[in-house]
């Protein structure tokens, strides 16, 4: 189980910015922290309330129906703006066409095409990894005239795509991985939520080892929200967790409540 020490800031105070504040990335880098409170107390914890409350969502597993309840609390980490896809492709190499073929395999699954090479395939300018990057396939093969047929470009722009997402807030924990797409004042986009959906089976399928997961986890994609978007799980959800984590002159708690109240001018929540 990943351990931490809590960071209890004194700030007591809180500026007019943060009463207009819409950047997710604010929200949720007070969420990361809130989630890594008193791990050891299980389904007590801050995350076991998160997971509890998840669990009475209409949540579905792209690969299974495993349950969200009787949790172990086995192989617990949380992650943020996470980007595995790249710092793998950095990690492997020199040695990157294993890692590379794979990846083209799964991508032109997900894309439904046959007709492409794999990585290693590649003209060398495009597959040598001091001369161009996965996601500088297609621009790359553009500026030197090297012909991708329709399906090689479908799929090398769809890698693309992954080598440049970050997913919010990954959550790992026991035989699952949950990754969450999150907004704040925004709607839910519907190709990018399939985009992050085929970004984890990615993970799911040849990052698990790296997770933590001795075998491929069940894994599912889950929308944190405003409540006017129907997503799975709301800020005002995790308002009422920090409320009962924090107290009143705390950092976190402070800003997701300003967060949420932000939501109820704009009637989003």
């Amino acid at each position: 189980m990943l351990s931490t020490t809590s960071i209890k800031p004194k700030i007591t105070s809180m500026t007019p910015y943060d009463y207009y504040n819409r950047e997710e990335r604010a929200i949720c880098a007070h969420l990361f922290r809130l989630l890594h409170e008193r791990l050891d107390d299980k389904a007590a914890s801050p995350l076991g309330q998160f997971l509890t409350k998840l669990s009475q969502s209409s949540l579905s597993f792209i690969n299974g129906t495993p349950s969200l309840t009787n949790l172990r609390f086995d192989n617990t980490t949380i992650f943020c703006e996470v980007a595995i896809i790249r710092d793998a492709y950095q990690y492997a190499k020199p040695n990157i066409f294993p890692l590379m073929d794979e990846l083209t395999r799964l991508i032109m699954k997900q894309e439904i095409v046959s007709d492409c090479r794999i990585f290693s395939q590649l003209p060398e300018l495009l597959n040598n990894s001091r001369l161009t990057h996965p996601k500088q396939i297609r621009q790359k093969a553009a500026a030197e005239s090297i012909q991708l047929n329709e399906s090689e470009s479908k799929v090398y722009g769809a890698m693309q795509g992954m080598f440049n997402a970050k997913p919010d807030l990954v959550i790992t924990i026991d035989n699952l991985l949950l990754v969450c797409e999150a907004k704040h004042t925004e709607s839910f986009d519907e190709e990018q939520l399939k985009r992050t959906g085929n970004i984890a089976e990615v993970w799911a399928t040849l990052l698990y080892k790296d997770l933590g997961f001795s075998e491929p986890p069940f894994y599912a994609v889950f929308k944190l929200g405003a409540a006017i978007f129907n997503p799975h799980i709301t800020w005002t959800n995790i308002s009422e967790i920090a409320d009962l984590t924090y107290n009143n002159n705390d950092r976190t708690r402070i800003a997701i409540k300003a967060g949420v109240e932000l939501l109820k001018r704009q009637r989003l929540e």
